[in-house]
């Protein structure tokens, strides 16, 4: 989510005739930015990296990784908490779509992603129907009372020799950056973060305890590995950069508002890599039936 920002040109007429010479330019940029983001696995995705989707992409990215190595044509995959989009603005292929409030991310709807209005805790599919189940960046939002009834969930509707692919923001690592990053945004626009906020106050959930809760549900049925991803330093800067916007004009003189510039940004943060990270990746894998 972006900050509103102070244009570089404040007179209309300047900033028009500014516009107009720049159209070739941006043009130019968008079709560089595609060549650079292009993906040349067989998965059929599409990568625009602007500062809009800077980091929705980084955590997609990730899970479209781990979808690979089970990727058929025609396989079923369900997202859970996926707004609009979800992951179809990057992988295009069908997608059903979970959440309560499609309308608040309607500017992102694609015609991959079929919507299908429910709760995380109480899925209207029944057992095993999905062969890829993700639910990216929606378990901090759930009270953590009810954690357990959505894991429950999430693994029930996921077939034998299926996966699972949890994403959220963790551990003392993630609290600690969403207050740094929650401070230099009121520092900038004078109020709270708008989703960083919720962060602080309800608590980001832990790692070790949702394993412990998966393994809990699983028992013998399937394993759980965990990852660790977008190292502290790379968050705190990339969501300084453009999701609070602070830096801004130095960072347009720079060319990272371009897409050229946030996409090779993109490639760099991508190989980063820390001792702290911001975000967890769950990975659960269903044993497959036995005959």
């Amino acid at each position: 989510m972006t900050a509103e920002h102070r244009p570089l040109i404040r007179h209309e007429g300047v900033r028009a005739a500014v516009g107009r010479l720049a159209a070739p330019f941006v043009a130019a940029d968008r079709r560089l930015a595609a060549r650079l983001a292009r993906d040349r696995s067989p998965l059929p995705t599409r990568f625009e990296i602007t500062p809009v989707t800077f980091d929705v992409a980084l955590r997609y990215r990730e899970v479209i990784d781990l979808l690979r190595p089970l990727y058929r044509p025609g396989m079923a995959i369900l997202e859970v908490g996926s707004g609009a989009g979800g992951v179809t603005d990057f992988l295009q292929v069908p997608v059903t779509g979970v959440d309560t409030a499609f309308e608040r991310t309607a500017d992102r709807a694609t015609p991959y992603l079929t919507p299908v209005t429910a709760r995380a805790d109480d899925l209207p599919f029944g057992d095993a129907e999905f062969d890829a189940v993700l639910c990216v960046e929606m378990l901090e939002h759930v009270p953590a009372g009810q954690r357990e009834a959505v894991l429950s969930e999430l693994f029930r509707v996921a077939r034998p020799g299926g996966r699972v692919v949890i994403t959220f923001p963790a551990d003392a690592a993630a609290a600690r950056l969403d207050r740094e990053l929650n401070e230099r945004y009121r520092q900038r626009h004078g109020s709270d973060h708008p989703w960083v906020i919720e962060h602080i106050r309800e608590g980001v959930p832990a790692t070790e305890g949702v394993v412990a809760t998966l393994r809990g549900i699983l028992g013998e049925r399937g394993s759980v590995a965990v990852r660790k991803h977008d190292p502290a330093r790379s968050w705190l800067f990339h969501q300084t950069l453009y999701g609070a916007q602070c830096w801004y004009r130095p960072a347009v003189l720079a060319g990272l508002h371009t897409r050229v510039g946030a996409t090779l940004l993109f490639r760099a943060l991508r190989r980063m890599r820390g001792r702290e990270h911001y975000r967890s990746i769950v990975v659960v894998d269903r044993a497959r039936a036995t005959v």
